[in-house]
């Protein structure tokens, strides 16, 4: 497994974000399996080790976003186009399987690995005493979000979302646009509050009277 910030040269490689495995998100919300096959707090850090148990070709990006799950960072890059992994995985819906698998077979716990991977920019993890509970994220009303964050993720620094962090984030989203339309389109995929759509159209004007 590599880690790296140039994705020039893995731009054919398959993404994989911790939302396609979410039991908490629907499919239009970025869940990609099966209800009865996802799994509660999946993180990225957890499907780079179920890359390496199948022996797959992976890059670790630690700072890319789904822009439906924006408090859970890290995304997974898989080579399937290879001879030696072609042979053994069909599709990218078989990998999706295939981890999921690993995923319900390892779960995420307060006091496992996958919520302290260093990851090389971010500050150390927190060092929580033994039989403390990990910190729970800043929790916008209304939002999405796992109970079990990475340490360096946005809801779990600062307590709670920075304008900084939105910048970056609609950036990671595609570079155009206000702030507006880009909670708007977290909010429609079930990453940002509930309920909170404007209402369209123009408003009719009153006639004037003779």
């Amino acid at each position: 497994m590599q880690t790296t910030t140039d994705d020039s040269a893995y731009r054919a490689y398959q993404c994989i974000y911790p939302v396609y495995f979410d039991a908490t998100r629907t499919r239009a919300e970025g869940r990609r399996v099966a209800s009865h096959l996802a799994v509660r707090n999946p993180l990225a850090a957890e499907i780079v080790a179920a890359c390496a148990s199948l022996r797959l070709p992976a890059v670790y990006e630690a700072g890319k976003l789904h822009p439906k799950d924006w408090a859970n960072p890290g995304r997974v890059r898989v080579s399937l186009k290879e001879p030696s992994v072609a042979a053994r995985i069909k599709n990218k819906h078989h990998l999706y399987l295939l981890i999921a698998k690993h995923l319900r077979e390892h779960p995420v716990t307060e006091d496992g690995p996958a919520l302290r991977m260093i990851v090389r920019g971010a500050p150390p993890p927190p060092q929580v005493e033994d039989g403390k509970p990990w910190p729970r994220p800043a929790v916008p009303r209304g939002w999405k979000m796992g109970e079990l964050l990475p340490y360096y993720s946005p809801a779990m620094t600062g307590g709670g979302v920075s304008e900084n962090f939105l910048k970056d984030m609609m950036k990671e989203m595609g570079g155009g646009g206000d702030m507006a339309s880009m909670l708007a389109a977290a909010a429609g995929g079930g990453g940002g509050p509930s309920g909170s759509g404007s209402s369209g159209g123009k408003k009719d004007k009153k006639g004037k009277g003779k």
